[in-house]
């Protein structure tokens, strides 16, 4: 990837025909830069927050937090079950992802793998009696814990602000 032009390295603006057209805009690069530093910053955000959760749930339950999203999503699905597929658009996950995510959980027996009987194609995965008692004991850990990381550093004005603008660029991306 390369860098966006800083002012040291910028030359003036030209059209196809090489005529030298309005310079490049001083703000237009200050933008590229803010957006570029926007999108570092969420990624670290994302992932220290991510390894912080990941170190408690680890120490008091033994789960991942892309585990307790899933039973999470699961225990809010009608009838607590959901296609494969749209676990693995809703977790943003591959699909081999969220067979090796549900294999987990399986082995475990906090869910369950169900066909479909009017298409064989489709296969459910979906919340046993155990998975939910563990997304009982997990979600407030999960939710405490982006609460500790993430909400008790922002007003409540700047947390919507933040996620106003997060969901303005994900509309404007279109379906995931």
């Amino acid at each position: 990837m390369t860098n966006p032009p800083t002012s040291e390295t910028q030359s003036p603006a030209t059209d196809a025909t090489g005529t030298r057209g309005p310079s490049s805009d001083v703000s237009s690069s200050a933008s590229e830069r803010a957006a570029l530093d926007l999108w570092t910053d969420l990624l670290r955000v994302t992932g220290t927050v991510r390894g912080r959760l990941a170190e408690r749930l680890a120490v008091e339950l033994g789960m991942l937090p892309e585990e307790v999203d899933l039973l999470m999503r699961l225990e809010e699905a009608p009838e607590q079950r959901l296609r494969m597929a749209d676990v693995s658009r809703s977790l943003l996950l591959s699909k081999s992802g969220v067979t090796r995510l549900v294999d987990r959980l399986v082995e475990r027996g906090l869910v369950e793998r169900a066909a479909c009987p009017s298409d064989r194609r489709v296969v459910y995965a979906g919340l046993t009696d155990e998975g939910r008692r563990a997304v009982a004991a997990a979600a407030p850990l999960l939710v405490a814990g982006v609460v500790e990381h993430v909400g008790q550093h922002l007003t409540g004005n700047e947390l919507h602000a933040v996620r106003s603008g997060l969901r303005a660029i994900l509309a404007s991306q279109g379906p995931a």
